[in-house]
Formats: structure tokens, sequence, C-alpha cells
């Protein structure tokens, strides 16, 4: 019994004590704010880890070319959600009607059988040069060229051997190359958007065989890439 009563005096001193501290801490000036502080840091570590780890994430959509983009979202000077990339392209075949389009020759492919390497190689003055891009044709007719993707028009030039060419850059290191055409409606400097009319097919002394003709070549960091890898049917 005697131990009892002095086990609760003991924690009656201790109680006093913690109440005089706790006292004693609250009469000084700085006591609110860290209490404050304290509290804040409890709350901001709640609600992370509460947080969804999934709600930051962001789904790749990039292919190994570089050709489709990250749809990120970034804050503006005023601290408000804006988007950067409003949407991802994938390249397209660069012409009206996908379905009417034939491929006369295609990339050439070190990977590719004998026979298919052979197909792809374009002579010119009895030189075997790898086709470099794919030559589209249609029914040995006309048709309208359009951008493969948006971007900003680089090059437009005008030679009878080649058949004219335009160039457009799409941004990290990919380029479009347009050419055998005719009644060319860009010039250099031209933001366009991904199925905006370039030009008309046309022919080239360089392909004769072809007759009327789009050759079609992507390039990325400079290296020739075959179209039909990244073009979105």
């Amino acid at each position: 019994m005697v131990a009892e009563v002095m086990k609760m005096r003991e924690g009656d001193k201790k109680n006093s004590t913690l109440k005089s501290n706790w006292k004693a801490f609250m009469k000084k000036r700085w006591s609110l704010p860290v209490l404050y502080l304290g509290v804040a840091a409890i709350v901001v570590s709640t609600v992370l880890v509460l947080q969804s780890p999934g709600e930051e994430e962001v789904a790749e959509v990039t292919n190994e070319f570089g050709v489709r983009q990250n749809d990120w979202s970034a804050l503006d000077a005023n601290g408000d959600a804006q988007e950067v990339n409003q949407s991802a392209e994938s390249l397209i075949m660069p012409v009206v009607d996908p379905s009417a389009a034939v491929i006369h020759r295609s990339f050439y492919d070190q990977e590719a059988s004998a026979e298919e390497q052979e197909a792809a190689l374009v002579v010119v003055n009895q030189t075997y040069s790898p086709n470099l891009g794919i030559d589209i044709v249609q029914e040995g007719e006309s048709f309208e060229v359009v951008a493969a993707m948006s971007g900003t028009v680089t090059v437009v030039q005008e030679d009878s051997f080649i058949g004219n060419a335009i160039e457009i850059e799409h941004g990290d290191g990919l380029v479009t190359r347009y050419q055998a055409i005719e009644d060319i409606t860009v010039e250099v400097g031209d933001n366009v958007k991904q199925g905006q009319p370039l030009a008309m097919a046309g022919v080239s002394e360089l392909n004769t065989e072809a007759g009327t003709h789009l050759h079609f070549e992507v390039r990325k960091d400079g290296i020739p890439v075959n179209p039909t890898s990244l073009i979105n049917e």
C-alpha cells in the first residue's frame, strides 16, 4: 500500500513538472511559431505519404527516334498549369489518300534480304546507290504532297535533276525531305501543320523509271531512317 502511494506521488510530481515546463515554453516569444511549424511539417509529411505516386507519372510516348513526344504540363508566371506539347504527333504518309499510295522503291535496309536490297538501289549513270528514302506513286498520276509532321520549312530547292525539294525541321534533330515535286506552295521559314499541302508529285532525272512520284526521306540527327518504320498507319 505504501509503495502504491509513493508511485502516485512520483506521478503527480512528474505531471507537475511537465505542466511547469509547458507553461514556461509557451511564455517564450518564439514558442507559437515553432509549434505551428512543427504541426505544418506533420501535415505536409502526411499528405506526401498519402499522395498516389501515379499522380506525378507521365506516360512515355516517345519512340526510339524521338518522333512522338511526352505530353508534359508546366506552370506559367501566375503558377497556373499550361500544356507545353498540346498533342503528340506521329509521322504520317505524306499524301492525302494513303490507301492509294504505292511504294515504288523501298528504303535501302542493311538488314534486308539480298533481293530487297537490290530492289532498293538507285542506278545513275551506271552507278548504284542505296535509296535513302521511299519513292511513292499513285497509278502514274500526279497527287498532292502534304507535310508528314508539323514543323518549319528550312529548304525549298529547285533542281531538275532531283526534281525540286522541300525540307522541314520538326525538332529533336528530325527532318523530313520531299523530293521530285512541282507546284510548291510553301517558302523557307513557313510553319506548316501536319497534313498541310506542300506541292504536287512530279518527275526527276534522278529516277525516270518511277515516272510521276514523290521521293520521301526522314533523317534523325543527319542519319537516314526508314520512313515506313515510323509512319503511323
